[in-house]
């Protein structure tokens, strides 16, 4: 288990070098949605982080305000529960 900050460093690290990611929504232990991704913003403060999803040039907001995360050294995952996660991992 690793910290908030943690967590946010490397998501702060990842929007510098404009890192393309894979991230997967997973709602009540099912795959809801894959993107590719680019961090284009985020607030440790207020726990969220945004993705910018150039297939479809939309943007997607995410509270992680009170997940539980592991940092590992090409993927952040945040989970709520043992069946809500979202995974960042580098593409």
């Amino acid at each position: 288990m690793a910290s908030a900050s943690e967590a946010f460093k490397k998501f702060s690290i990842w929007e510098k070098l404009k890192t393309p990611l894979k991230v997967t929504v997973m709602t009540n232990g099912r795959v809801e949605d894959i993107f590719s991704a680019l961090i284009f913003g985020s607030d440790p403060d207020a726990g969220l982080v945004g993705i910018g999803i150039p297939a479809t040039r939309s943007i997607a907001r995410f509270d992680v305000e009170d997940a539980t995360f592991s940092v590992e050294e090409k993927r952040v995952v945040a989970t709520r529960n043992e069946s809500d996660w979202l995974v960042f991992e580098e593409d």
